[in-house]
């Protein structure tokens, strides 16, 4: 398989993958658990998943690495994911899903800002409308409620926009470039669970009477929603870049309300559905060359995934 289609491939298993999380979250929710100690469970179960197909693996996969990568990892697992998903599911309780949504997805635009002043990594016009248009159909797709502005949750909302934008990154510098994906996810889910249990234990947030039902959901986010996608979406970044990485996530939002729509029995109306078809179209632009090679002068070693 071509290189460049593997990447857009696996970002776009990846954004389905967190987008098929929030929906499952809020299920879970009715069995008693807080925010925090779900996302304790969820990275916990995930990183026993990951760690479990290592060892099985052998040799294959080498779980070795330096001290200066496992801070690396450290940072991004116990620090920013922690942080990132600590602010995304609390913004929640002050304004409307559909602000938020909206709010956390200008991270793309964090991302290549990051990247333009970390990395030196070049926008081209292409990227630029692409984005552009991403965000007007989120704008689009996305109800929002003037009544349900709230000063405390639009601030949330882009702190875990900020962060997630900084967690992409750190998953593209030279780092970790060279640890496999499963290992960098193993390493950053284990450590972003130990900080979960941590701060729900300070709190008293500790359930463990949950039904079966609950349980198979938790399994559902942490296999699906977080190992398998925190995998792809490793090795979409190293294909193809961390900008264009997150314009092809905007798939995810999308996700969550046709999901929404199936399960939750939320409408949609013309101009939603309008949203959903720039997304798309954004989501193509930013792929098909038309004779450019968008890709050329990426960063991130096309040769290590290729295969």
């Amino acid at each position: 398989m071509n290189a460049k289609i593997k990447g857009v491939i696996m970002t776009l298993i990846a954004a389905a993958g967190f987008g098929a999380a929030a929906p499952v979250a809020k299920s879970i929710y009715q069995y008693g658990l807080t925010p925090s100690f779900m996302l304790a469970l969820r990275f916990f179960t995930a990183s026993l998943f990951l760690w479990g197909y290592i060892f099985i693996s052998g040799k294959k996969v080498n779980y070795r690495i330096e001290k200066r990568q496992l801070g690396i990892m450290f940072v991004t697992g116990a620090v920013v994911y922690f942080l990132t998903t600590t602010f995304y599911f609390n913004a929640i309780k002050f304004i409307p899903i559909s602000l938020h949504v909206m709010i956390f997805y200008s991270y793309p635009f964090m991302v290549n800002i990051f990247s333009l002043l970390i990395f030196k990594e070049k926008i081209t016009k292409k990227q630029a409308l692409a984005m552009t248009i991403a965000f007007a159909g989120l704008t689009m797709t996305v109800s929002i409620s003037s009544a349900g502005l709230n000063f405390t949750g639009v601030a949330l909302s882009l702190l875990a926009a900020l962060c997630n934008a900084s967690y992409i990154i750190l998953l593209g510098i030279n780092g970790i470039r060279g640890v496999d994906s499963v290992v960098t996810a193993a390493y950053t889910n284990l450590f972003s669970s130990i900080s979960f249990f941590a701060y729900c234990a300070v709190m008293g947030q500790i359930h463990m009477d949950i039904p079966s039902k609950g349980w198979m959901g938790i399994v559902f986010i942490a296999l699906i929603s977080t190992a398998i996608a925190i995998i792809a979406l490793s090795k979409g970044i190293r294909i193809i870049g961390a900008s264009k990485a997150s314009i092809i996530s905007t798939f995810e939002p999308l996700e969550g309300v046709v999901l929404s729509v199936i399960f939750f029995g939320e409408s949609m109306n013309t101009v939603q559905i309008m949203g959903m078809i720039l997304v798309i179209g954004a989501i193509i632009m930013i792929n098909y060359s038309g004779g450019e090679d968008i890709f050329d002068g990426e960063l991130y070693d096309l040769e290590r995934d290729a295969g």
